[in-house]
């Protein structure tokens, strides 16, 4: 039972909670509104009769965990940070899930709530303005449902709140097909002279885009300690998927970077940055404006990642080198470019029957 008291404050009246239950000792907060008060007043007496809520001194030892608020807060605060290198990408989403639910206690959550909010994300606008595209695509929905999956299997895994995941009863959409997409000789000859027209600088950063399979981030975070001149190779350092991985460069290409560098007086630091300001340059605002000046039609920048691995592929690569080039963890996410080792696969059994079966020998 809860009760709730005036009391004068410093400055303005202030409202006391003051819950009390069978066999346990009174504990008391103060708000500055009721409504305030009532809500953990709530809370907090629902806790205690679940065994879940420990007070010393009636100093809150532990916050309660009830709502999907105060378990997105505490997985956002607590978790997301050690979980994602870039947690804060996942905060949208987190509001989202806030906003149509954040009320509802964390055990009432059902597949066929989170299925009417799968509804509603489907028939909403793109969180940013996307041409083609009047309502959020499969692959953003996913995003949705997952992220908050992961905080729903946070309080199943870790904090025993509920017994099990509601999220994976839910039917998630389809996923977008891979789609394959690289430069073609021409569009690579055109992209990189309209990069060259931009400026110098963008035209290594596409370079090092097509040639490295780096992703826009990962070079946009490139620094100069990461580069190693002498074995011509760079180091992506703390990626997406939270491994490192070296990439061998052409000595040419590492030579142009080089030359660039010294040209501009860059010895420490991020590599692609502007040497008058000091500042990283809109880099992805002038890629766009160079894939459009060269008039090359459904490319995003992250093509340039599936060019490098479509060319690795036609140069005799084989899925498990193009996997450990990208950074990838398993072979399943490079089988799109399966199809272009075929041809170079041919090729290499056929040598070695050649080589190591003479037909002659047992048919004569």
């Amino acid at each position: 039972m809860a009760t709730f008291k005036v009391i004068n404050g410093k400055k303005k009246k202030k409202i006391q909670a003051t819950v009390r239950v069978k066999g346990f000792s009174p504990v008391y907060k103060t708000f500055e509104k009721k409504s305030e008060a009532k809500r953990w007043a709530d809370e907090v007496e629902v806790q205690i009769k679940k065994g879940r809520y420990a007070v010393i001194d009636n100093i809150e030892a532990i916050k309660p965990i009830l709502t999907v608020t105060d378990l997105i807060n505490e997985f956002e605060q607590k978790v997301a940070p050690k979980k994602y290198s870039k947690h804060e990408q996942y905060s949208v989403m987190y509001s989202w899930w806030k906003n149509k639910i954040g009320d509802m206690f964390v055990e009432d959550i059902t597949p066929a709530v989170l299925t009417q909010c799968l509804n509603i994300l489907t028939t909403e606008a793109p969180d940013k303005p996307y041409k083609g595209h009047e309502y959020k695509s499969n692959s953003t929905v996913r995003k949705y449902l997952f992220a908050f999956s992961a905080v729903l299997r946070y309080a199943q895994r870790q904090l025993g709140i509920i017994q099990n995941n509601p999220m994976s009863l839910v039917d998630k959409p389809t996923k977008p097909r891979a789609v394959e997409r690289y430069l073609s000789e021409d569009e690579k000859t055109a992209f990189f002279n309209a990069c060259k027209d931009i400026s110098e600088q963008l035209l290594i950063f596409a370079l090092f885009a097509v040639f490295t399979g780096g992703r826009y981030s990962e070079l946009l975070g490139l620094r100069i300690e990461n580069l190693n001149f002498e074995n011509d190779t760079i180091y992506f350092l703390d990626t997406k998927n939270k491994t490192s991985r070296g990439v061998p460069v052409k000595n040419e290409l590492m030579q142009v970077l080089k030359n660039y560098l010294e040209k501009n007086n860059i010895k420490s630091g991020l590599v692609f940055i502007n040497p008058e300001t000091n500042k990283v340059p809109y880099i992805k605002g002038m890629l766009e404006k160079a894939i459009k000046n060269a008039g090359i039609k459904n490319f995003r920048i992250h093509d340039c990642r599936h060019s490098y691995a479509s060319y690795l592929a036609e140069s005799g690569a084989s899925l498990l080198d193009i996997a450990n080039l990208l950074g990838h963890k398993t072979l399943q996410q490079v089988q799109v470019y399966a199809h272009l080792t075929k041809k170079h696969t041919s090729k290499v059994v056929r040598k070695m029957t050649a080589n190591k079966l003479n037909l002659e020998d047992f048919l004569n």
